[in-house]
């Protein structure tokens, strides 16, 4: 028989590191918030997806909180940011456009009716257009996995236009992904892995544990840790994929004018991003369907000035962007007349646009669309 006074001396320890715990845990919660201030809380619910790529977590329901915001993410069943589920094959007469990108498409810091995803759709809509606009951005993603989720799963939902966003952290992604490099001589896509799921098994747990993520939605001691650490994980995987990548490709080679972005550490890096686009552009091609690229420009400032302005980073210099089935929409053209008057995106937290620059963005997206005869 157990000894009533050890079980009783054990209930006492566990309650006493119990208390201990919680105390250390309030007095970290406290020193964060004092001396950093209310940390980013922004959970990602990105799992495994049965196409050995990553997706939403489907069914998934978090919030997100800055000091800039608050807002719910809700996921349907197909991983995809919308209020309902979507069956592969759309209502009879009804055009559907596959919305693809990374966290400013998915809507990160604005509620899912504000996304220029959903602005779009309803901006066709008061067109006469009997659309719909599916948000399938997934925080993080690279070009070469949003190429490879459009092959391998979402042109089964028959898509009649495919819009594309890109922003300057791509090009690093590519890079992070490791899925492709070029081939030094002829600048064609090498297929390096079929699957890119970081961390496996145990990311998928980490992601979709109840207890994690409520920390991660709540508390600013964790929040820090956990971005602290993914940041750190994705450093040490672009400088291990780096070398690999890069070979044959010597340091400064073909740099472009300035105008597309090219990380001076990685040179080739825009050129792959550039093989990317094209691919996606024959794939599109190759269904009959029209491809629309929204380059979403940088906050940033002229060194020369000082001033504040918007910069375009898409790699213009290797991709040709004036041809038939393709419109491409660089943000500045719909940003720049509110640059300085409105706010476009939020300062305190990551960055991301507000509500203001997704409705501009869906505005404009809608009015190229409607006068190219995009969806005729």
């Amino acid at each position: 028989m157990t000894d009533p006074k050890k079980k009783t001396g054990l209930l006492k320890k566990l309650l006493v590191m119990g208390v201990a715990f919680i105390a250390f845990a309030l007095l970290a919660e406290g020193l964060v918030v004092l001396f950093l201030g209310e940390q980013v809380k922004f959970p990602r619910h990105v799992v495994e997806a049965p196409w050995n790529l990553r997706y939403n977590q489907p069914g998934a329901h978090y919030r997100h909180k800055s000091p800039d915001v608050e807002i719910w993410f809700d996921i349907n069943e197909q991983g995809m940011r919308e209020d309902e589920d979507v069956a592969y094959e759309k209502a009879p007469g009804r055009k559907r456009i596959l919305s693809l990108g990374d966290s400013f498409t998915i809507g990160y810091e604005v509620s899912e009716e504000d996304c220029f995803s959903s602005v779009l759709e309803r901006e066709l809509r008061d067109r006469g257009y009997d659309v719909e606009v599916l948000n399938c951005g997934v925080s993080g993603f690279s070009t070469a996995e949003e190429m490879l989720y459009l092959e391998r799963e979402l042109f089964k939902y028959h898509p009649d236009l495919v819009l594309v966003s890109f922003y300057s952290n791509d090009i690093r992604d590519n890079i992070r992904t490791g899925l492709f490099k070029l081939d030094p001589e002829s600048d064609e896509l090498v297929q390096l892995s079929e699957r890119y799921v970081p961390m496996g098994r145990v990311a998928n747990w980490l992601n979709r544990n109840p207890i994690l993520s409520w920390l991660s939605q709540h508390s600013n001691a964790f929040a820090l840790l956990k971005n602290t650490a993914t940041a750190q994980l994705k450093d040490s995987r672009v400088q291990e994929n780096k070398e690999k990548l890069k070979e044959g490709y010597e340091a400064g080679e073909k740099k472009g004018n300035g105008e597309g972005y090219v990380p001076p550490e990685i040179p080739f890096a825009a050129k792959l991003c550039c093989a990317l686009y094209e691919r996606i552009y024959r794939d599109t091609q190759a269904q009959g369907i029209p491809l629309v690229i929204q380059s979403i420009p940088n906050p940033g400032i002229d060194r020369e000035s000082g001033e504040g302005v918007l910069k375009n980073r898409f790699p213009i210099d290797c991709f040709d962007t004036e041809r038939p089935g393709l419109a491409y929409l660089d943000g500045r053209d719909f940003l720049m007349p509110f640059f300085k008057k409105e706010l476009l995106y939020w300062q305190r937290s990551n960055k991301h646009w507000t509500p203001f620059s997704h409705h501009a963005s869906g505005k404009a997206l809608a009015e190229l669309i409607d006068e190219r005869g995009l969806l005729k």
